[in-house]
């Protein structure tokens, strides 16, 4: 269906918004981003800004995460031995979106040059993190023998997971910083990280 100009129109606010609060965000920090300096930037008014985004966060971080199924299918079957990297892995690679969307890299540059600042404040948050528990589930469904625990149930399991990948992706992205968009997903940063959570996941003796 082709679009109409009303739409159009809609779409290029709408950016030119998202890239007002990003870029003030990548170039002095998520901190230093107003309503009203993404506003004077994109040239718009207060109201307007509410129309389309419900809070801050929202515009500098975007919506809630939606999890491309061949993606999510790829990076499972590949880590299957190790879930947790896995689920670290999907959202990294679905922050950082496809080809050279401007936006986008520099959106995931934030996420590794401020890591735990989405897990914090982002409305979106929370949604993103209920999509990727589903994602689990429904792959832990299908590939039982991948689950690791036996006491409990598949949702169980995937929350745990979620949970877990959150901090490896926050430690990973502390790690490595920002690369200029093109982060390498590095299996030995990963494992780097995993050793030392399991680590002090075991007691003392």
């Amino acid at each position: 269906m082709t679009e109409g100009l009303r739409e159009k129109k809609m779409r290029v606010a709408r950016r030119g918004m998202e890239e007002a609060a990003v870029g003030i965000a990548y170039e002095e920090g998520v901190r230093a981003v107003t309503v009203d300096r993404i506003c004077e930037a994109a040239m718009v008014s207060r109201s307007t800004f509410f129309n389309y985004f419900p809070s801050l966060e929202h515009a500098i971080f975007g919506s809630a995460l939606v999890y491309d199924p061949v993606l999510t299918e790829r990076i499972l079957g590949a880590h299957r031995d190790d879930l947790v990297i896995a689920a670290s892995r999907i959202v990294m690679e679905t922050v950082r979106g496809q080809g050279g969307d401007e936006l986008m890299r520099k959106r995931f540059a934030l996420f590794a040059r401020e890591p735990g600042t989405t897990t914090t404040v982002s409305w979106a948050a929370g949604t993103s993190r209920a999509g990727l528990q589903d994602v689990i589930e429904n792959w832990l469904d299908a590939h039982p023998a991948s689950a690791r625990l036996a006491d409990a149930d598949h949702a169980t399991e995937a929350r745990m997971i979620v949970n877990f990948s959150i901090t490896l992706g926050d430690e990973v992205m502390r790690l490595v910083g920002e690369d200029g968009g093109d982060f390498p997903f590095d299996p030995a940063v990963f494992r780097r990280v995993r050793e030392r959570m399991r680590a002090l996941s075991v007691p003392a003796r």
